[in-house]
């Protein structure tokens, strides 16, 4: 059965084998990937001179999970990143030699080293984070959450914990929450803060939730609302409504969302207004070594994206259903001088970001198992803006894209796939022209990635 909301769903309480002796179980993984491009300008450097060309680099991360059982009824939980998405070769390990005052040069470099910058008190981030950490405590009448915890609802569009290996961003907060269960029906409130704001000011941004679901075997239905204010400020009410069935060889998920809300924004933006909403149906099915599926998506878009009333949705950035398309921003142009602060990239012509956001979307797939171990993967994933202005009307379309994908797993612990992607920019791009880079964004752009996980 597909996930509900890890944090919001009630389960059987952790056992132990003694009552009194607390028990670590370790948890984890560690996530190794390359990525290359020919080209995320959408145009080749003959086309446009401010092109960025190919482009590669591959990226690391070593998540710790543990959870610390104190007895049948309390646990504890955290979650520690080691090298989060560093880049490999990221931190050079040079140094200055005191013969001559002078740093040496990296061709004799000591390999890496972890990041530190004495003039950065954030530094250490790039070498370690804990990003969550909390308690559980089973009560009677249902589970107690506290802390700083993963949000995911449903199909993740709306919330994502982000604990997927290509996951990049994960949704955390910190919350109170109840859960509880009525046969098979739960019930779950929760109050979080998602800004602080001054001490002594009523400038904190919070949230506070109410979940209802129903969960059998084969099918589960559950609608999340979720009211986030600031007082005086601002007032938004989220209603996320998720389904999820077995129909024989066939399992189908669906999630709709919609937001609405009126205040100010801390950008700068005052007396907006938000009405917006955002949805998708997915179906897969297996049948012996074949197997398949379609997902269908629509995110609202804005014909006057200047006015003070918000139309566009976003889908969560995690929720990934691409290789290239609203998985990278586009187009990236290469930045006139490169340097530490912008590592040679220009994002003044990106049309769209990591997310997918004002976007009419379909992508079926359709994979084999070649062996228990192997098995081979293709998808066509098909796009169009949902609104735009009326100057962009005729050139809604961002393209296709197909991607291959071909996977082996000898053992549960251990996988490694190759995906390669080829975008054919619609003229969403193709007709576009940046007053300062140009234009000519339509040429096919390709796209790599080899992934390895080692699960514990």
């Amino acid at each position: 059965m597909a996930p509900l909301l890890l944090t919001l769903t009630l389960a059987v309480p952790p056992l132990i084998g003694t009552a009194n002796a607390a028990e670590v179980v370790w948890d984890g993984q560690y996530r190794a990937r390359g990525l290359a491009y020919n080209s995320l300008s959408l145009v080749t450097p003959t086309n446009n001179e401010n092109s960025l060309g190919w482009s590669s680099y591959m990226d690391h991360r070593f998540r710790l999970q543990p959870i610390l059982r104190v007895n049948s009824q309390v646990s504890a939980f955290l979650q520690v990143d080691f090298l989060p998405l560093t880049p490999w070769g990221g931190t050079i390990n040079t140094w200055t030699d005191p013969v001559t005052g002078d740093a040496i040069a990296m061709a004799y470099a000591d390999g890496v080293s972890p990041y530190a910058d004495p003039d950065d008190g954030t530094s250490y981030l790039r070498n370690l984070s804990l990003t969550r950490a909390w308690v559980d405590v089973w009560t009677p009448a249902g589970k107690l959450r506290v802390g700083r915890v993963p949000m995911h609802w449903g199909a993740g569009i709306l919330l994502n914990d982000g604990l997927d290996p290509l996951a990049e961003f994960g949704d955390t907060s910190d919350r109170v929450q109840f859960t509880s269960k009525v046969g098979p029906v739960y019930l779950m409130g929760g109050w979080e803060v998602m800004n602080e704001g001054y001490i002594g000011l009523r400038d904190d941004m919070q949230a506070l939730d109410f979940a209802i679901a129903y969960r059998a075997e084969t099918m589960s239905l559950g609608l999340l609302n979720r009211y986030r204010f600031q007082p005086d400020t601002f007032n938004g009410y989220t209603a996320d409504l998720w389904g999820f069935a077995e129909l024989g060889m066939v399992k189908v998920e669906t999630e709709l969302v919609g937001v609405f809300g009126a205040g100010n924004l801390d950008n700068g933006a005052n007396d907006v207004r938000i009405a917006t909403f955002g949805g998708m149906i997915r179906a897969i099915g297996e049948l012996e070594k074949l197997y398949g599926g379609l997902e269908i998506g629509y995110a609202n878009g804005d014909k006057d994206p200047d006015d003070d009333l918000i139309y566009t949705y976003t889908f969560d950035r995690d929720h990934n259903i691409a290789l290239i398309l609203f998985e990278e921003p586009l187009p990236v142009m290469a930045a006139a001088v490169p340097n530490d602060a912008n590592q040679g990239l220009d994002y003044s012509a990106v049309r769209t970001g990591e997310g997918i956001r004002n976007a009419i979307y379909f992508t079926p797939h359709v994979g084999y198992k070649l062996r228990p171990d192997l098995s081979g993967q293709v998808a066509l994933i098909g796009a169009r803006a949902a609104l735009v202005p009326a100057e962009d009307e005729e050139r809604k379309g961002y393209g296709w894209e197909v991607d291959a994908t071909v996977s082996w797993q000898p053992n549960e612990h251990f996988s490694l796939s190759g995906t390669g992607g080829l975008l054919l920019p619609g003229p969403y791009y193709s007709a576009y022209t940046h007053d300062d880079l140009g234009g000519n964004f339509g040429d096919p752009t390709f796209a790599g990635r080899v992934l390895a996980t080692v699960d514990f």
